[in-house]
C-alpha cells in the first residue's frame, strides 16, 4: 500500500470510527430519554427522535463500511510492503 492509499485508509477509518461512536451515543442516550423521561410527551419524542437519528447514522455508516472494505480490497496488495 502506498504512502496516498495509506493516508486515505486512515482518513476513512477515523470516519468510520467517528460514526460508529455515533450510533452508540444516539441509541444509548435515546434508550435512556426512553426509560427515564416516559412519563412526558417530549422525553417520548425526544427519545424516539435519538433512535431515529441513531438507525439513520448506522444505514449511512453501513454503506461507508462496505465502500471501504471494497477499497482496502482493491487497493491492500498495491506497492511496496514497509514492515
Amino acid at each position: 500500500m502506498d504512502e496516498l492509499a495509506r493516508e486515505t485508509f486512515k482518513i476513512r477509518f477515523i470516519k468510520l470510527t467517528l460514526l460508529l461512536n455515533a450510533v452508540v451515543l444516539f441509541v444509548a442516550i435515546g434508550a435512556f430519554v426512553l426509560v427515564f423521561f416516559r412519563d412526558s410527551l417530549t422525553g417520548i419524542a425526544a427519545g424516539l427522535g435519538l433512535l431515529a437519528a441513531g438507525v439513520i447514522t448506522y444505514m449511512y455508516f453501513s454503506r461507508f463500511y462496505q465502500q471501504t472494505k471494497e477499497w482496502l480490497e482493491a487497493n491492500a496488495g498495491t506497492g511496496p510492503e514497509k514492515h
